[in-house]
């Protein structure tokens, strides 16, 4: 198999990887809320409670960074989700300029049922799978975490320069 080949069978990889998480996570988090009669929480509220499991603290600031979001989004979440009784605020002994984010037992009681129900409807539909199909899904996890690391350790990139060739044809 040549490169170009090759660098188009993982294209049409990445595309439908791509096109198939978003949607999977979605359709997950839906039918474990349904399942367990959970409120809807936005996705952008159930990352920011992740971040901060079991007992992590953490400020606005380190939060956005880590979810790649602007700091107004991420003090809006943290208002809507201290509203609702998900996280608390407390003074950050290391700077008195900035407070500390962390989860209530609410948050973890919350998502702790939604992690019961969401194990609970894969593991139905995990059962119906072969045994091939089972060890497929199992062996592909630590791939998938990797995956995730790594597109969180990376640096945004600016888009591509102008090819030479580009460059040329505009003159």
């Amino acid at each position: 198999m040549d490169d170009s080949q090759s660098r188009s069978d993982l294209s049409a990889v990445a595309r439908r990887l791509s096109e198939e998480i978003g949607p999977f996570r979605r359709t997950l988090l839906n039918g474990s809320r349904m399942r367990a009669g959970l409120p809807s929480i936005p996705d952008a509220q159930i990352e920011v409670l992740r971040r901060l499991l079991p007992h992590r603290w953490e400020t606005p600031t380190s939060l956005g960074r880590q979810l790649g979001l602007a700091r107004p989004t991420v003090s809006n979440l943290v208002a809507a989700m201290e509203k609702n009784g998900l996280v608390a605020r407390q003074a950050n002994e290391a700077d008195a300029r900035s407070m500390l984010v962390g989860l209530t037992d609410l948050a973890r009681d919350q998502l702790a049922v939604y992690d019961e129900a969401a194990e609970s409807l894969l593991v139905g539909l995990l059962e119906d799978l072969t045994s091939v199909q089972q060890r497929t899904v199992r062996d592909i996890l630590p791939l998938l975490a990797e995956i995730r690391a790594a597109l969180e350790h990376q640096e945004p990139h600016p888009p591509a320069a102008t090819s030479d060739m580009e460059k040329g044809s505009a003159r």
